[in-house]
């Protein structure tokens, strides 16, 4: 659910429906998946302003090899999600969040959709930094149009 801090933002749609582990997997099929009803937060601070989601989840690969946010719908108005160390999408050779600390380029993908909009942080800029557990941390880079952004995130 996005706040109604955010600048020129309009709220999502209330949750209504927690995912099963899954479907909340980086793996699962966007089309039909719902990242509504759970505990996970983000902001995202733009020059303008902060986008606010809440209510996501939040998954852990086996041995923390990775961690993926999803709040909301990957296809609706407004979603927020983050994959940081070695998922399924990843090359092998990607360190994995076990432990936290800082990982950049192909250990993150930080997306998020406002007011329909989809929006990647640039892949050569983007980092995210994990708190041990991987239950939160800090992300920042900036867009295609070199636009800072950065933000935060917990489960």
């Amino acid at each position: 659910m996005l706040s109604p801090e955010a600048s020129n933002a309009s709220p999502a749609a209330a949750p209504t429906a927690s995912p099963a582990a899954s479907d909340a997997s980086p793996g699962a099929s966007t089309a039909e998946v719902d990242f509504t009803g759970g505990t996970a937060t983000a902001t995202v601070t733009l020059p303008g302003g902060a986008l606010m989601y809440a209510g996501g989840s939040c998954e852990h690969g086996p041995a923390d090899a990775w961690v993926a946010v999803n709040i909301g719908q990957p296809n609706g108005a407004e979603y927020f999600g983050l994959i940081a160390g070695r998922s399924p999408y990843s090359p092998t050779d990607v360190r994995t969040a076990a432990g936290g600390g800082t990982l950049k380029g192909d250990a993150v993908l930080v997306t998020y959709r406002h007011a329909g909009s989809p929006i990647v942080l640039d892949h050569d800029s983007a980092s995210v930094f994990l708190v041990v557990d991987a239950s939160g941390g800090t992300f920042s880079g900036h867009l295609a149009d070199g636009t800072n952004v950065n933000g935060k995130f917990a489960c």
